[in-house]
């Protein structure tokens, strides 16, 4: 409902400014954000500057996608998964155990074939470059798609004792 809401305000707001041939009084775009998002039963917060956004440089006002699909999309839930259940026992991933862990998990799969010829066609990496394997790129894009689900707490300090964080409820 979320993506239909954006896209009603959108078009509304598009009318409202062809309707008018001077610039609409301030407000206008906040109350009808409210009411769509009533009308539609969103709680989200959709910000003006989205919906401006869409106005500018005659961009679509109801795109059909966000972008390029993740190419190991199948994979990255399971790997949310692990996200969280490290999360919990105080052993959060850092970039480089990520990559690794995602690189393992897709090994010999069909995702892997997907993204070699998504990184083929698209002559991705250099000389060096292993195509196949995940990078940091894929891993911030993973942390922006997830942001919603993830929960990043830079600089936190965590227990060095394993004895505080080896339970039986964090095991499980």
């Amino acid at each position: 409902f979320f993506f239909d809401c954006v896209n009603s305000i959108a078009t509304n707001y598009a009318d409202l400014q062809g309707l008018q041939d001077k610039q609409i009084w301030g407000g206008v775009l906040e109350k009808l954000i409210e009411c769509k998002k009533k009308e539609y039963g969103v709680s989200a917060d959709i910000l003006p500057s989205t919906i401006r956004g869409r106005l500018r440089n005659r961009r679509s006002l109801t795109p059909e996608s966000r972008g390029v699909k993740s190419h190991v999309e199948a994979a990255e839930e399971a790997f949310f998964q692990i996200c969280i259940q490290m999360g919990k026992i105080y052993q959060p991933l850092n970039v480089t155990e990520a990559i690794a862990l995602m690189n393992d998990m897709i090994r010999d799969t069909p995702c892997k074939d997907t993204l070699i010829d998504f990184q083929e066609s698209r002559k991705l990496g250099s000389a060096s470059f292993e195509y196949g394997s995940v990078t940091t790129v894929w891993w911030y894009g993973f942390k922006q798609r997830n942001c919603h689900r993830l929960v990043t707490k830079r600089g936190e300090k965590f227990s060095s004792n394993r004895a505080d964080w080896t339970k039986m409820k964090n095991v499980r």
